[in-house]
């Protein structure tokens, strides 16, 4: 089999190029955004407070310092809408499942675990 062919080595790589291809946008992204807290920070602080101008790095820790200072923002309140809708669909597939089969599938599951517990039990008599 040809490594080419095979789609597990395929979604490897593909993996690979994403990941890749997002440290190189979130540094870009990081370049762009301290570049703009300088300009920002140049343009008001020195004519409001008195402040004197920043650098590009300075700007970049700043962004950094803020950061993990006040957290993420609320990002992660997006995934727990998404949590929660999935939980609910999840759950009402279930509901619908229980009253079409449900109660007949729970029984035949009930009857196959005590035949094998009963049959475990035998084995372990004879032993």
């Amino acid at each position: 089999m040809q490594a080419d062919n095979n789609p597990c080595i395929a979604g490897g790589k593909l993996l690979v190029i994403h990941v890749f291809a997002g440290i190189i946008m979130a540094f870009a992204f990081g370049l762009i955004f301290g570049y703009f807290v300088m300009l920002l920070w140049n343009f008001l602080m020195p004519d409001i407070f008195g402040l004197k101008e920043i650098t590009f790095w300075q700007g970049s820790g700043l962004v950094i310092l803020c950061r993990l200072l006040f957290g993420t923002c609320g990002y992660g309140k997006h995934g727990d809408h998404a949590k929660k809708y999935y939980k609910m669909q999840k759950r009402e597939h279930h509901q619908l499942w229980w009253e079409n089969e449900g109660k007949e599938a729970f029984e035949k599951y009930i009857e196959k675990e005590n035949t094998d517990a009963n049959c475990d039990a035998a084995r372990i008599k004879k032993e």
